[in-house]
């Protein structure tokens, strides 16, 4: 598959995140919320055009649990627009704006490659889960073949599902093992 320009620029991983968000110039100030993160950048939906190359200031405010406690930071940087385009869906007058950090700390940069690490294992174990509960319910739908017709096709196509994602949960249980190496 053809990635689109924008793709093959990042050179760190994207969290779909929607998060708050506060973008600030020296001529406004307004509130919104992220579309996706990375440590290099961010994406959000606004409802104005703000030019590209436009300096300004982005404020996001992140969570993580350590140790059982949930640590609360608000993450400050300079920063540019690098695209805006009108947002497809929605509100005319809505666009999709890609920022750039242009000087970020490293402790705040840290601070968000480990969100998003969290965030990927959190979603990670919930895609195992949902699909070790589809192997399940093809188990329970065998023996409901027995006394209903229609679970033999309902069998069939969570069968073949299963097949198709077989796959997948080797690169999934791959990618969890590696995230939680990195906790």
């Amino acid at each position: 598959m053809m990635k689109n320009n924008h793709e093959e620029r990042r050179s760190h991983p994207r969290f779909i995140s929607t998060l708050p968000l506060e973008i600030s110039t020296p001529d406004f100030n307004f509130q919104t919320r992220t579309t996706n993160l990375s440590c290099s950048g961010i994406l959000c939906e606004i409802d104005r055009f703000i030019p590209v190359q436009t300096k300004l200031n982005v404020t996001m405010r992140l969570s993580l649990v350590v140790d059982d406690h949930k640590i609360k930071k608000s993450v400050s940087c300079p920063a540019i627009v690098s695209r805006i385009d009108p947002a497809e869906q929605k509100d005319i007058g809505n666009y999709n704006v890609g920022i750039v950090f242009l000087h970020i700390e490293g402790k705040d940069k840290e601070f968000i490659l480990q969100f998003i690490r969290q965030k990927n294992l959190k979603e990670a174990k919930e895609l195992k889960r949902l699909y070790l509960q589809l192997k399940e319910m093809a188990g329970r739908l065998v023996e409901l073949e027995e006394c209903h017709p229609t679970a033999e096709h309902f069998r069939k196509v969570i069968s073949g599902a299963i097949m198709e994602l077989d796959a997948a949960a080797h690169i999934l249980d791959y990618e969890i093992n590696e995230l939680k190496n990195l906790e």
